[in-house]
């Protein structure tokens, strides 16, 4: 938070922090910063906010006290929350999709293994 806020000086926009619970999957980071994201922002009057993740830190640019708490607060938890779930149903599908594509493999080495085991070199 700016050192001046709250004076007369203070900036009336300014970047604030949020730290997450836990460091942020590349997934999550990559909707974070999607345009997606920028235009439900908008989209609740928020065009100038912009959230940038640095370690394990939303950086949440263009904004104040009085927008976090009348609102952007709330919708910012709900897209936490949606990006979290959103990049959760990603890996679930890929794992499944993994293993999937584990098992054509598998098949497919035992079928050559069969193939082999018929060949006699009498």
């Amino acid at each position: 938070m700016p050192h001046d806020l709250g004076t007369a000086r203070g900036p009336s926009r300014y970047t604030v922090p949020a730290v997450f619970s836990r460091r942020p999957q590349p997934r999550e980071i990559d909707l974070l910063h999607g345009t997606g994201i920028s235009r439900r922002l908008a989209d609740a009057g928020y065009s100038d906010v912009e959230l940038r993740v640095s370690d394990r830190r939303l950086l949440i640019t263009n904004t104040n006290l009085t927008d976090l708490k009348e609102g952007l607060a709330h919708l910012l938890g709900m897209i936490l929350s949606e990006v979290s779930t959103q990049a959760a149903r990603e890996r679930s599908e890929r794992a499944e999709e993994l293993d999937a594509l584990g098992l054509i493999e598998e098949q497919r080495l035992e079928s050559i293994r069969q193939a082999a085991a018929e060949i006699h070199f009498d």
